[in-house]
């Protein structure tokens, strides 16, 4: 790795390390370059008309060239001018993790390159889709704080064990289409994998719910009007046959607005419907409306309930900014059905403004953690919210055992040991020798079990996906089990690849010989009837050549 690329990775929080590859430029063969310009010289000579006006411009402020695939070290010294970066990755990464990348201003760059069977459309990621088609648009500010403030909710939206099924299905299924080699059959098992996992999705949640609006946006948006409209959306930009094909009436054209979730996708084919934003300034409307209903902003009882059916890890912060995180194992409410007592399973680790507290991480907490959320009983303000004089006034002193009875019927007694404060709240009090009960009388703590830290908050704000202090509680999924699959590349190919190469270096050269164009032509009709696109290469070299006649009517 050199060393403008380990500079970009330092500004790149460590544990998103993992899912970075190295882009090996020198895999590209001559074709997968020829195949990059073709499309690009097609696509622009329609974009220059229906794209959204930024994108020409876009593509030489992010370093993106008609001419040859994107070196990621030339990309990055032009997006550093616009305050982004890039890296490469091995195809679809998990959801949370491509929205964290995003919340930190990186694109994510797929490696691969269509195949040339693959040239209007591929389910797969590649370079074409994540270069041409994301990076030029975030030239535009607007969009580009847009992108970033959606990875930013993105990243806390909560998800199901379904969905990473369905995140394996529909990478494995890209992977195997875009491999030559594959048969029918595994494609067709796939496929039938994906839509098994999809038809279980009754109720989706609030991640799969997000990666719709991602969708309908950032992947397949349009600006304007529902009859004046142009292209914006990435999946449109690098693709020849959808961003023609969209303009098609056939294609429903509906004014954006936060029901769009409602709409789920097919990343293996065209999309039937489009919608249109009518600018920037809408997106972020349409993106916070939903934001108002995700669980980081509505906290409560509903918001637990859907982490502790996630069963992943996530963060509940209390109304003091103390930040509980783990798996949510049990939610106990009041009579109001209010959260009166949290639980986790496993490690657990406690933190204040997304940083670990001192002596309460994953190693401490490894059994879990239990507290009560709630107001005391004839206290007029939050215990948060008490001085350390009112505490003292209400018998609650360090060395004292005191017993706290909480508006929900639960009971904590035992003997004060520390109090933690952070900005002029209080946050957590460690007691032993400590017996928590509910008002039913069930046992939540026993003394024998050590010492109980017993977290301070009247309500819990906010609930999110994953952990509050990333560094310290790393629980980010594995590397993708499915990797993209090496392709063997027979002699037959290699020596096409040479022609392809051949006509390559003398357009760059600047010298096109008619003699080597002919034997090129020869070779071509002989060993290889069926390349479409070498014949394009060779017959724009012919005109360049001033060359006609046999040579140029035959082609």
């Amino acid at each position: 790795m050199n060393t403008a690329y380990q500079e970009i990775l330092s500004g790149i929080p460590a544990y998103l390390h993992q899912y970075v590859v190295e882009q090996n430029y020198e895999r590209y063969t001559s074709q997968d370059q020829a195949v990059w310009r073709y499309i690009m010289r097609k696509n622009l000579k329609f974009l220059a008309r229906y794209a959204h006006p930024v994108y020409m411009e876009g593509l030489k402020k992010t370093g993106i060239s008609i001419e040859h695939i994107p070196d990621i070290d030339e990309m990055n010294k032009a997006l550093g001018k616009i305050g982004w970066r890039a890296v490469i990755v091995d195809g679809f990464l998990p959801p949370a993790v491509f929205m964290e990348f995003q919340a930190h201003k990186v694109l994510v760059i797929s490696a691969e390159m269509r195949s040339i069977d693959h040239v209007l459309y591929t389910p797969a990621p590649d370079i074409v889709h994540e270069a041409a088609g994301h990076a030029p648009i975030i030239a535009d500010e607007e969009y580009a704080e847009y992108l970033q403030k959606f990875g930013e909710y993105g990243m806390k939206a909560m998800s199901s064990k379904l969905d990473f099924e369905i995140y394996e299905a529909i990478r494995y299924l890209s992977i195997i289409k875009e491999y030559p080699n594959a048969t029918a059959q595994q494609i067709a098992n796939a496929e039938k994998d994906l839509q098994e996992r999809i038809s279980e999705n009754k109720n989706p949640s609030e991640a799969a719910l997000l990666s719709r609006l991602h969708w309908w946006t950032v992947e397949y948006g349009l600006v304007g009007t529902p009859d004046n409209y142009t292209q914006y959306g990435a999946g449109l930009l690098s693709s020849v046959g959808e961003s023609q094909a969209c303009l098609s009436p056939k294609i429903k054209k509906l004014p954006l607005t936060v029901d769009c979730v409602n709409y789920n996708y097919d990343i293996t084919s065209m999309q039937p419907q489009l919608f249109v934003c009518t600018g920037c300034k809408q997106l972020m409307e349409v993106l916070e409306e939903f934001a108002d209903t995700m669980c980081f902003r509505k906290g409560g009882v509903k918001s637990l309930i859907l982490a502790l059916e996630s069963e992943n890890v996530a963060t509940a912060q209390y109304s003091s900014g103390l930040q509980v995180s783990g798996i949510i194992s049990d939610v106990i409410t009041d009579r109001d059905g209010t959260e009166a007592y949290i639980k986790t399973a496993g490690k657990t680790s406690l933190a204040w403004n997304n940083e670990e507290l001192p002596g309460h991480g994953t190693d401490y907490h490894r059994d879990g953690f239990g507290s009560p959320v709630g107001r005391l009983q004839g206290f007029e303000k939050p215990l948060e919210d008490c001085s350390e004089t009112e505490l003292q006034t209400a018998g609650i002193e360090r060395g004292k055992r005191i017993e706290l009875i909480f508006e929900s019927g639960v009971i904590v007694n035992g003997l004060l040991k520390k109090m933690l404060r952070r900005d002029g709240k209080n946050l957590l009090l460690t007691l032993e020798n400590c017996t928590v009960i509910t008002a039913g009388g069930e046992v939540l703590f026993r003394p024998e079990w050590g010492d109980y830290d017993m977290a301070i908050g009247e309500r819990i704000t906010s609930v999110f996906a994953g952990s509050a202090d990333k560094h310290r509680f790393d629980i980010n999924p594995p590397v993708p089990r499915s990797k993209a699959i090496e392709v063997e590349r027979s002699a037959e190919e290699l020596y096409l690849y040479d022609l392809y190469q051949r006509i390559r270096d003398m357009r760059e050269k600047g010298i096109i010989d008619k003699t080597k164009l002919e034997n090129i032509h020869g070779e071509l009709k002989l060993k290889y009837p069926d390349d479409w696109l070498l014949r394009i290469e060779l017959l724009e070299a012919t005109y360049a050549a001033g060359a006609n006649g046999a040579l140029e009517h035959s082609l």
